[in-house]
């Protein structure tokens, strides 16, 4: 067995112990995980079916065959549907194929499953019990294979070289969004796409965590936040920069980019297999708050990375999910002051039977201060 059809017995082996007698996957980066293939059905339904035992069903748009049948974990069974006879029917039959109708079968959904396609499987299956799939493949996702850290790893690589040649650009009355905008014509020539939207904020915009790059132009004295990530073979980088473009107008800015930086070095020291999700968050939070910051550090200290950007385990409080060997996921804490300005740091980080390896390049201990031009 190739490593996609290792995934789906895995799973598969997992159904009896919860008495899940099918799982239905759509058009989401589990599909990718499960099958190496995906395509986006809009409106339609593309699902992967995986029954408690036996071979998985793919349920496709009749357009979409070709490339389903390409999929790399050799599945066979692929049902096109034509848009005027719909997929309703299709699902009605292999539902009496799994031999689950007119019981109560309990059914894992995807969590990215659209409501209206959920809405037609419980018209057919009104008895069925139905719960998320997320937490079923979390498990198995959350640990990378060696072949998958190679991918993140090559994702961390190119992404810092994106970050270096980003800055170079960098000029008084440049845009967030000419910033934005080179960033992904980089991309485009590196033969890569981005994870998500790249966000650049300069000045106040620095203490919106999420901020919408726009209009407002780079000045001297700014504090500049860069958060970017690509991806190699499917899997994602994600890495945050905080810089100041000549010496910061606040003067607090300096002391506080030191701050959250032993707040990320703390958090990184702490990470070994056996400890929860939640230790790692406490050892940056307990940084910022003891210098007096806590309330604006407003978001947890990370999350996990794969073919999806963002994926468990979360170190956030309140997990308790143990740290393993394998695991790969950021450390980003941060502190945002309203109307001034705010700083994260961010690596992607794998779990070792040592402790913790970084993939990206080491953030500068102290403020980065650009040259004026």
């Amino acid at each position: 067995m190739n490593e996609f059809q290792n995934r789906i017995a895995k799973l598969q082996a997992g159904f009896a112990a919860e008495d899940i007698q099918l799982m239905v996957i759509s058009a989401s980066d589990q599909m990718r995980y499960l099958t190496g293939w995906l395509e986006h059905g809009h409106e339609r339904l593309i699902a992967l079916l995986v029954p408690a035992s036996g071979e998985p069903v793919f349920v496709v748009p009749a357009m979409n065959v070709p490339q389903a049948s390409k999929n790399q974990a050799g599945i066979e069974q692929i049902i096109g549907w034509t848009d005027e006879i719909g997929s309703e029917a299709v699902l009605a039959s292999l539902f009496d194929k799994f031999q689950l109708s007119g019981s109560s079968p309990r059914i894992l959904i995807d969590d990215e499953l659209a409501a209206s396609h959920l809405l037609t499987i419980q018209s057919l299956l009104p008895n069925g019990k139905y719960f998320a799939a997320g937490s079923h493949l979390a498990a198995q996702r959350q640990i990378k294979s060696d072949e998958e850290i190679i991918s993140l790893t090559a994702a961390a690589h190119l992404i810092d070289e994106i970050f270096e040649e980003a800055v170079e650009i960098l000029r008084t009355g440049i845009s967030e969004i000419d910033v934005q905008q080179y960033l992904l014509d980089c991309f485009k020539r590196k033969k890569t796409s981005p994870s998500f939207n790249p966000l650049v904020c300069f000045g106040e915009n620095t203490a919106v965590p999420h901020h919408s790059s726009g209009e407002r132009t780079l000045k001297p004295g700014d504090m500049i936040i860069l958060d970017i990530g690509c991806t190699s073979e499917f899997y994602a980088s994600d890495i945050t920069r905080t810089i100041a473009f000549g010496e910061p107008a606040d003067p607090d800015a300096s002391s506080v980019y030191s701050i959250v930086s032993k707040a990320h070095h703390d958090a990184r020291a702490s990470i070994k297999p056996g400890i929860t999700a939640e230790s790692i968050d406490s050892a940056a939070r307990n940084e910022i708050t003891s210098a007096g910051f806590g309330e604006y550090f407003i978001h947890r200290t990370g999350h996990g990375i794969g073919i999806s950007t963002h994926e468990p385990p979360y170190i956030v409080q309140g997990n308790k999910t143990l740290i393993t060997s394998g695991m790969c996921f950021s450390v980003e804490p941060g502190i945002y002051i309203p109307g001034r300005f705010g700083v994260r740091i961010e690596n992607i980080v794998t779990v070792t039977a040592a402790g913790v390896l970084s993939l990206n390049a080491e953030p500068e201990i102290d403020l980065r201060i650009l040259p004026v031009k």
